[in-house]
């Protein structure tokens, strides 16, 4: 039986900063007009360039700082500066500030509250920070509440509910202007409870490009329930969390779970034969997206060992091409099997002489005029008598 070459869901690490800390915030509970009202699970004693090292030194990629509020700037650039092109950033990013944190180190940056002015959706918005950053380099964070059977996106640290519904419709006109999403859980988020499985295997079913869930992890096990749940779809991030356990052998058991659920490093052409064409357009996405994070490293400093694996992702990325444009020619000579005519690209090339020469019925027809003159002039023929 042939091996299961799936994608796998990943762990993605993240860092909350609130008043410049590292902090595991239960997500209802944040507000600015009632401060009071704030409960968190952890506060670090470490600062935030501390767990960027430590991300660093274990290569998770993919991680996201998010700025829970004011006086968070300073901490964030420190863990940037930490590691240069390996984390996103989040929280008070518009069209204005994006190239900035770009330019600070940022892989990609992260937007919500920035697209709904008074809470309803601004496609132009979204636009205007796509073209100040590029596609590649934004993430759309789609924090969301529970209301009914539905979901709404959430802004303002989760206390305004938008006009958006998070649903296959609108996560495919957001996917046209971004490369990956952020889905908090808002409900759940913070309280180590469990994850929204509901959303989660509604997410595996709607998205088409990289996507990160949070919210509500316990446990490391949760990682092969939401591979489970989303088809490997979508990652999981276990937010602060992490933090409680950063000095603790939990961190080397979260790290052995993620690492047999990646990806062979090289993608072999016979397994793409059998893949769908959704399937294959989201790895191409996903090798697309690890290329220009490689790149990004590259011209910010990135360690030797990363760097090599450049080529081998240019190559992957090259074999899924090829596969994709194999595939959609086999699909189109089906299509013209029985037709009278066939593209150009798909007649037989041989050469410019073969194809210009003239066929057996061609070379052997003649003009009306020569064939009278054979009828009434035939060619003689002579008897020798011995």
């Amino acid at each position: 039986m042939m091996a299961d070459y799936r994608r796998r869901s990943k762990f993605r690490p993240c860092i909350d900063l609130h008043d410049g800390k590292v902090k595991q915030i239960v997500g209802g509970t944040l507000s600015d007009d009632h401060p009071g009202r704030l409960k968190t699970n952890f506060v670090g004693s470490q600062p935030a360039a501390h767990f960027a090292r430590l991300y660093k030194e274990h290569d998770l990629q993919g991680g996201h700082i998010i700025k829970l509020g004011p006086s968070n700037d300073d901490a964030a650039r420190e863990a940037l500066e930490m590691w240069p092109g390996g984390l996103q950033i989040g929280g008070g990013i518009t069209a204005a500030n994006a190239k900035e944190w770009t330019d600070a180190g940022a892989s990609k940056i992260i937007v919500t509250s920035y697209l709904f002015p008074g809470a309803k959706f601004s496609r132009e918005r979204l636009d205007s920070v796509s073209k100040a950053v590029g596609r590649e380099r934004l993430v759309v964070d789609v924090s969301c509440r529970r209301r009914g059977d539905k979901w709404f996106v959430a802004m303002n640290k989760w206390q305004d509910i938008t006009d958006m519904e998070v649903c296959k419709e609108s996560l495919d006109i957001l996917s046209e202007y971004c490369s990956e999403f952020l889905i908090h859980a808002a409900d759940v988020e913070g309280l180590c409870q469990g994850i929204d499985e509901e959303l989660v295997q509604k997410l595996g079913e709607w998205v088409r490009i990289p996507t990160t869930y949070a919210g509500g992890a316990k446990h490391v096990s949760d990682l092969a329930l939401v591979d489970s749940l989303s088809g490997g779809n979508v990652d999981l991030t276990y937010g602060s969390s992490l933090a409680r356990v950063s000095d603790t052998p939990l961190l080397d058991t979260i790290l052995i779970t993620d690492s047999t659920f990646k990806m062979p490093g090289k993608v072999k052409a016979y397994e793409l034969q059998s893949k769908s064409k959704n399937d294959l357009t989201k790895q191409l996405a996903e090798l697309k997206n690890e290329l220009l994070s490689l790149r990004v490293q590259k011209i910010t400093g990135g360690a030797p060992s990363k760097l090599t694996k450049i080529n081998i992702v240019r190559k992957s990325v090259a074999r899924v091409l090829t596969v994709m444009n194999q595939k959609s020619r086999q699909n189109l000579r089906e299509y013209y099997k029985n037709k009278k005519y066939l593209p150009l690209d798909l007649r037989p090339k041989k050469t410019r002489a073969i194809r210009r020469r003239l066929t057996k019925r061609e070379a052997s027809s003649k003009t009306e005029k020569q064939h009278k003159k054979d009828i009434h002039f035939p060619v003689r023929r002579y008897a020798v008598k011995a």
